[in-house]
């Protein structure tokens, strides 16, 4: 069907959708005739269609799905890897809150205090939500005698420093929180490894570690012969 240009505002008033791809990203809005790759929610910018990675948190439906807050969705320097639901440690009514993570793997042998159990001393390292500062803080700070902590340097390398501060920096996930990425995994992207280390320790010699081909916790050795994969974590 050949319309006038000019007569366009009209037809568009009625009802009528625009079957060319008006921004030039590959989508154009749903229509009734099955024409093009449909789905494009705002065919005047080419950054907004069902292929675009959502940028969380901005008001802005990148992947025009209805969302602006997502599970593998951008914010900050990180992706969104969990959000809070009603009983979880930091769930606000009406607020979104919950885990990001670093996008890309990272790799250490050493989780630290090999032969030293943390909790015989009253240093806690829970397995819960809401943990995983306080357990990489204590690690950090009661393990760091032992030359072969590898995992704090890592952490201070890489930006996982040993402080408290209202953004609470990057850290090692409790063993729940590990799990929560192994759930979300497909949509958070970027693992790589096998075995994962947790903040959550087991016993004297091993740490809990995940493995995200199976998706079993189970202990890892403290220093381990080979080196366990680490997805950094923060709250937000």
């Amino acid at each position: 069907m050949n319309i006038n240009v000019s007569a366009w505002p009209d037809h568009q008033a009625h009802g009528d959708v625009r079957l060319d791809d008006q921004d030039g990203d590959g989508y154009v809005p749903n229509n009734n005739c099955g024409v093009g790759q449909q789905g494009d929610c705002n065919d005047n910018n080419a950054a907004i269609n069902p292929g675009a990675r959502e940028i969380c948190g901005n008001g802005i439906d990148e992947n025009c799905n209805g969302l602006d807050w997502e599970v593998g969705g951008d914010y900050q320097d990180g992706t969104i890897a969990y959000i809070s639901q009603p009983g979880d440690w930091n769930y606000v009514a009406g607020e979104t809150h919950g885990l990001m993570v670093q996008k890309l793997d990272t790799f250490t042998h050493y989780w630290g205090c090999m032969g030293f159990r943390l909790a015989d001393y009253a240093i806690p390292t829970p397995t819960a939500l809401g943990y995983g500062h306080d357990n990489s803080t204590n690690i950090q700070s009661y393990c760091s005698y032992e030359h072969l902590n590898e995992l704090a340097a890592f952490m201070a390398r890489f930006g996982l420093p040993k402080y408290r501060d209202s953004n609470l920096g990057w850290f090692l996930p409790t063993k729940d929180e590990l799990n929560k990425l192994y759930v979300n995994r497909a949509a958070i992207g970027g693992f790589t490894g096998d075995l994962y280390w947790s903040s959550s320790e087991y016993d004297a010699d091993n740490a809990w570690v995940q493995s995200f081909q199976t998706g079993g916790q189970g202990p890892g050795l403290k220093n381990n012969p080979a080196p366990l994969s680490l997805r950094a974590t923060k709250y937000f």
